[in-house]
């Protein structure tokens, strides 16, 4: 089957058109926007996946989706963080406020230290954020400030309708 005719059903289409204008999107909140039974979806995307038009990632212990040939690893991984409340107010913050240590950051935040020791612990292994070490003291910056403000900006409908959608 050609790419093109795995798109031809109906369900496939609003499957990949919503991933395409959603990238990173979990497994779940493709289920809970469209509204498929959980085992029509299974299919559907595994049929995606195995005919090459989505691709499947696991990126830091999570399952992600996107359209195939559109990202690079570097901008898959930062839109997966990017998805996530807690790790995008941080980059939000450290890209006004580059090299600000923990408290600093914790001052503008409601969550504990402990939490925000795990979050940057992470940001920092996923290449996403810099510290610089001064003498006790560890700043931190965003390692590619363009590509987290690009990304930021061209799917900011995607990643800011997720918190709409919250909201009872």
């Amino acid at each position: 089957m050609l790419r093109q005719d795995l798109l031809d059903l109906p369900a496939r289409r609003r499957i990949y058109e919503f991933i395409r204008a959603n990238p990173g999107v979990h497994f779940r909140e493709v289920q809970r926007h469209l509204g498929l039974a959980v085992g029509q979806l299974d299919f559907h995307m595994n049929t995606l996946v195995k005919g090459e038009v989505l691709v499947r990632e696991s990126i830091s212990g999570e399952v992600n989706f996107y359209v195939r040939d559109k990202f690079s690893p570097d901008e898959k991984k930062a839109l997966s963080i990017l998805r996530r409340e807690i790790p995008r107010g941080i980059v939000l913050f450290l890209l006004e406020n580059p090299g600000a240590n923990p408290g600093t950051v914790l001052e503008h935040f409601t969550f504990t230290s402990a939490t925000l020791s795990y979050h940057l612990r992470r940001l920092e292994k996923a290449g996403i954020l810099s510290a610089d070490q001064q003498g006790r003291e560890r700043n931190y910056s965003v390692k590619d400030p363009e590509l987290m403000r690009s990304l930021l900006i061209m799917y900011r409908t995607s990643i800011f309708d997720m918190i709409i959608d919250r909201v009872p």
